[in-house]
């Protein structure tokens, strides 16, 4: 029976080892699903959160780049009446002018004719 028992002795231990390890593993890999499920849970809120607050930045940067093409555009559209009225102004040098606030809100370069009053000065 000693042989026997010396049999069984060390193929118990090997056995007991690898169910250890499965059962070691398989509560690590069970602990790890846990974490991360409720990293999830509890991150779940704040995420809408960030989410909405992603969502207003995209909306306000569209409103900023949309203002300033518009500004842009503006600048844009005030250079080229300026390169006229300097045209106007270059072809009658002598001229006198008067820049006047059109209806618009734009300002323009007005000739002003000269006047016998005026030419006496």
């Amino acid at each position: 029976m000693s042989e026997k028992e010396a049999k069984d002795s060390p193929e118990q231990p090997a056995k007991t080892r690898s169910f250890e390890k499965l059962t070691l593993i398989l509560v690590g890999v069970a602990l790890v699903l846990t974490l991360a499920n409720t990293a999830l849970i509890v991150m779940n809120p704040t995420a809408k959160k960030v989410e909405q607050f992603n969502e207003d930045l995209k909306t306000e940067l569209a409103e900023s780049v949309a203002a300033l093409h518009k500004k842009i555009d503006g600048l844009r559209s005030a250079e080229v009446e300026w390169q006229s009225v300097l045209k106007k102004a270059q072809a009658k040098p002598d001229a006198i002018y008067k820049v006047i606030n059109t209806q618009d809100g734009y300002l323009t370069l007005t000739e002003i004719e000269k006047t016998e009053s005026s030419a006496a000065q």
